[in-house]
């Protein structure tokens, strides 16, 4: 085995759970919102999901490196110097992957769910373009979209209401999420995702680490003295000439 199997070990199986987490928060807005009226892309709770943070971030760019991490474990396929090299080159993805995570949860937190930011649960108000994400100065972490007992003026609520009713006759499926819950759900679902991120790059950081240990000093002196004594009794056991 490598001299940094344990750790190794210890690394891969963190980013599993992680990146399930990931991908099962990201999913979290996505079922509610076809949950609320049985359609995709019609009131969703907010931009930032579509962004793909866990499923793609957190989730996709961070499973090769998990892979080849469990791999390079004891008695592993990629048990060796190359495959431990590798999982630290993987690492990258992952690291630009919690990254990704990160960042799209932080703006997502400081905007608020998209009742709260455009007064409309529709996706027509999204922006999906990059130039939103390059002020980092313009955000607002006070939070008030969610300590506030409500972030509508009174007429956007009726007709959000007024919208709910006519849902409800079109759809047999419709849970009716109010803006308490969807602000619920953007805090926790976003917190979370943020979080995950930030151990995502710490943990990929610690594999680069540990795989480059590994790939520098190779197998353990406790695998060479294994691989001695195999070979020792190998030719003790081996039938004896008689002259």
């Amino acid at each position: 085995m490598t001299c940094t199997e344990s750790w190794s070990t210890f690394n891969g199986f963190f980013l599993l759970v992680l990146a399930i987490l990931a991908i099962l928060l990201n999913l979290t807005p996505l079922i509610a919102d076809y949950v609320e009226d049985g359609r995709l892309f019609h009131s969703s709770i907010s931009c930032y999901e579509w962004w793909l943070p866990g499923l793609i971030g957190g989730g996709l760019l961070v499973l090769p490196a998990v892979s080849m991490t469990l791999a390079a474990r004891k008695k592993g396929s990629c048990n060796s110097r190359c495959g431990m090299l590798s999982s630290s080159l993987l690492c990258v993805f992952s690291i630009i992957g919690g990254i990704y995570c990160t960042l799209i949860a932080i703006f997502a937190i400081s905007r608020g769910p998209l009742i709260c930011e455009k007064g409309s649960n529709t996706l027509e108000h999204c922006d999906y373009t990059l130039k939103n994400f390059s002020d980092f100065q313009s955000l607002n972490f006070d939070l008030a979209w969610y300590l506030n007992s409500t972030c509508l003026s009174p007429s956007i609520n009726s007709t959000i209401h007024g919208n709910s009713q006519r849902d409800f006759l079109d759809f047999e499926l419709d849970l009716n999420i109010d803006v308490e819950s969807q602000k619920l759900i953007h805090i926790i679902v976003y917190v979370s995702l943020a979080i995950v991120g930030l151990l995502e790059v710490a943990t990929s950081v610690s594999q680069i680490v540990a795989g480059l240990f590994g790939f520098l000093c190779g197998t353990s002196k406790r695998h060479k003295r294994d691989e001695y004594n195999d070979r020792l009794s190998y030719t003790w056991n081996q039938p004896q000439w008689r002259g």
